[in-house]
């Protein structure tokens, strides 16, 4: 019974310990309020993809053509005006965030998963696993991601589902050298000896032990490669290889209203502001995070 009451006590002092860091870590998070507009203009963007339903119907405010009520200006019937089509734009602006959400959190799910096995590997094992893993890597970040991102897609074809696989192999290389990095910082530290001399297995050291103390330069470069995400199929979509008409999406209303611009700006100006207004949300909440875990800042 001395047994088990000891070891609940050392389980609770170590929830305790992490609960005390994470509230501690939201505290210097909640100081910066750049970082705190960035989280409530991110938690807007996320509410309105998921509540879409409930307010529009998609077919016939998104999709369905009313040439009558064609190229009209923001209005009280039409906050951000109609396209060329009669489509309502807030309405396309607000389905087409499901999509940039989407992308930019399945590509950085790919490319984390991914990059931190190939990363802990390399990092932890070292010698020849590490030469010929990084190796592999440096040849990935040699091609810049957006042409890396154009050349998969242009090879599988156009599609959400070959688009996300396209931009999460792109973002794999950078997972893989900051989860580098991190654990070879770590892998010396004087609790890892003592895990290893008490038998545990590397898999356990490295998911228990390494990576939770590693978790601060991972989160903020998730961030970070999530609104580089959103951009990427913005651009992908206004060239023709990403999401294609009519499914509302940022990249691709761009695209369609460039040409009548200069007549009916709102066309490109409406899902232009979306695309800025996202990515600067999720890049101050990456700001804000990098402080906060920071070590250095804690005092």
């Amino acid at each position: 019974m001395a047994k088990k009451e000891k070891k609940a006590q050392v389980v609770d002092q170590t929830h305790i310990k992490k609960r005390s860091q994470l509230k501690s870590v939201w505290l210097r998070f909640k100081k910066n309020k750049l970082a705190m507009v960035g989280l409530v203009m991110f938690i807007l963007v996320v509410l309105m993809a998921l509540t879409a339903d409930i307010f529009f119907n998609y077919e016939e405010q998104a999709l369905a053509q009313h040439l009558t009520e064609k190229n009209q200006g923001p209005s009280l019937e039409h906050i951000m005006g109609t396209d060329q089509y009669g489509r309502d734009m807030f309405v396309r602006v607000v389905f087409g965030s499901r999509i940039s959400l989407v992308v930019g959190i399945c590509t950085v799910a790919i490319g984390l998963t991914i990059g931190a096995i190939i990363g802990a590997s390399a990092g932890y094992y070292g010698g020849k696993i590490d030469n010929i893993l990084m190796r592999i890597m440096d040849i990935f970040l040699a091609i810049p991601s957006m042409l890396l991102a154009v050349v998969i897609v242009a090879a599988l074809g156009n599609g959400l589902f070959n688009l996300i696989l396209a931009m999460g192999i792109a973002r794999i290389p950078r997972f893989a050298r900051i989860v580098r990095s991190s654990i070879i910082s770590l892998k010396d530290q004087e609790f890892i000896e003592a895990a290893k001399a008490c038998g545990t297995r590397d898999r356990r050291i490295i998911l228990k032990h390494i990576l939770p103390n590693a978790l601060g330069p991972i989160i903020v470069e998730a961030t970070l490669a999530m609104a580089m995400s959103i951009l990427t199929v913005a651009s992908l979509s206004f060239v023709g290889l990403g999401i294609t008409p009519p499914t509302p999406e940022w990249g691709s209303m761009l695209s369609t209203g460039k040409a009548q611009m200069r007549y009916y700006p709102h066309l490109v100006i409406m899902p232009g502001i979306a695309i800025v207004y996202t990515v600067m949300a999720i890049n101050l909440i990456g700001d804000g995070l990098r402080d906060a875990l920071d070590p250095r800042l804690k005092n």
